[in-house]
């Protein structure tokens, strides 16, 4: 995607994982108002990258996100959305004289994001180990069809009888081989899970260490 914004892209890649963000994520969706003047693609593309960005940086928190991130996904969310929601982050920043609120902000996203993707690895584990035992399953009962099949040889059956178990064994194939490869693709997914998930918790421990330290610089200071 590209934000500007590391942490941003993070967000972005596991929310992508996490609810298989399509190619056309830019279109309005059915739930748009009708009659309603939407921004351009070109525009709502850069909105939503500027609204990672700012997740990312930490200037909203997870509550506003998500609302603007659903406005996002309808096409109705505007410039005069993100500028507002700017404003008080960079009030806030003034008021405290600190970056303790963009940080906070940021680790509620990463430990929000590493739940959602702790449950989606478990679910898709589950799914994973079906996939598995349905392909062992049609495994045994392919080698059936081809014992069968040799059976009906060696007894002498007429060739209809020897073709018929020959026959389910190549639609059962068939289907074994539609599951192997959604197996594999699952595998895939789970890897890139992996990846993701230790991008972020090596950013987590990252910023963890920088409150830690601006903490104790200000009881330092006291």
């Amino acid at each position: 995607m590209g934000c500007g914004s590391p942490l941003g892209d993070l967000f972005y890649l596991a929310d992508g994982l996490l609810y298989r963000v399509s190619s056309d994520e830019w279109r309005v969706s059915a739930g748009a108002t009708p009659g309603a003047r939407h921004p351009s693609h070109a525009t709502r593309h850069t909105l939503r990258a500027e609204l990672y960005q700012m997740y990312g940086d930490g200037q909203i928190d997870e509550d506003v996100f998500t609302a603007l991130r659903a406005l996002a996904d309808r096409g109705q969310l505007r410039p005069v959305d993100l500028a507002v929601h700017r404003a008080r982050a960079r009030r806030a920043f003034v008021d405290t004289g600190r970056g303790d609120v963009e940080i906070t902000n940021a680790l509620r996203g990463l430990h929000s994001r590493l739940g959602q993707l702790a449950q989606a690895r478990a679910a898709s584990e589950k799914v994973l180990a079906d996939l598995e035992a349905r392909v062992a399953g049609l495994d045994e009962r392919i080698v059936g069809k081809e014992q069968a099949a040799r059976d009906a040889l060696a007894t002498g059956s007429d060739d209809d009888v020897v073709r018929r178990p020959l026959t389910e064994k190549t639609d059962l194939a068939a289907s074994r081989d539609r599951l192997a490869q959604q197996a594999e693709a699952l595998r895939a997914d789970l890897a890139r899970l992996d990846d993701l998930r230790a991008q972020l918790e090596a950013k987590a421990a990252e910023l963890e260490a920088v409150q830690a330290r601006s903490r104790l610089s200000e009881e330092v200071l006291k």
